[in-house]
């Protein structure tokens, strides 16, 4: 049975992020390695933008809807 992929976090895609800064701070890579880790990072970070802009876009409209009157029953 094949395992399931496990669902995407906000929190685990800025650890990742996180462990990469300390890993490229090291100093300690190979450039091809630098490349590639900064690569994944930026990956990271925009998957985080777009959750976080969808989240907003979400939001928003929450509180749009609670600021519309409500209409009584006829």
């Amino acid at each position: 049975m094949a395992k399931a992929k496990p669902a995407w976090s906000y929190e685990t895609a800025i650890a990742e992020v996180e462990q990469i800064v300390q890993q490229l701070e090291s100093g300690e890579l190979p450039l091809a390695e630098v490349l590639e880790q900064f690569q994944q990072a930026s990956q990271r970070l925009q998957q985080c933008d777009r959750f976080l802009r969808d989240k907003q876009a979400e939001l928003d409209l929450l509180i749009e809807s609670l600021d519309e009157p409500s209409v009584p029953p006829q």
